[in-house]
């Protein structure tokens, strides 16, 4: 007679997540390429490859993540809001983005980046 531990049930469960974790980040077998992000699209005018270098992937993930949350279009009903500045340089978002870059605060920066790019969405 074989007893079980009673955190059989448990790692199966967690064995399972895993697999079905790793299932969505690899396309399929044989075909992985690198690490896939969610979104691969440009995030200028900051230059995503500089930014992986300097903070890691972590960090361009993290920032990704924010820029994806602010992109997100207003809710019907809301007014919309003119580009705040001519240039990235000169915007505010671009101040609240060096401010948050200097605190490590990725996503905070990622927000930033994101609702410069939507309010301009055809600016340099």
């Amino acid at each position: 007679m074989t007893t079980r531990s009673p955190r059989a049930p448990w790692r199966r469960r967690q064995a399972a997540g895993l697999a079905a974790g790793l299932a969505l980040l690899v396309p399929s077998i044989g075909q992985a390429q690198g690490i896939v992000e969610p979104n691969n699209s440009s995030l200028a005018p900051i230059d995503r490859e500089a930014f992986r270098q300097q903070y890691g992937q972590e960090g361009l993930f993290r920032l990704r993540l924010g820029v994806d949350a602010a992109e997100q279009p207003p809710k019907a009903g809301a007014a919309p809001q003119p580009c705040p500045a001519a240039t990235w340089a000169g915007s505010p978002q671009k101040q609240r983005y060096d401010a948050a870059m200097g605190l490590r605060k990725y996503f905070a920066a990622g927000e930033a980046l994101g609702e410069w790019r939507r309010l301009c969405p055809t600016r340099p």
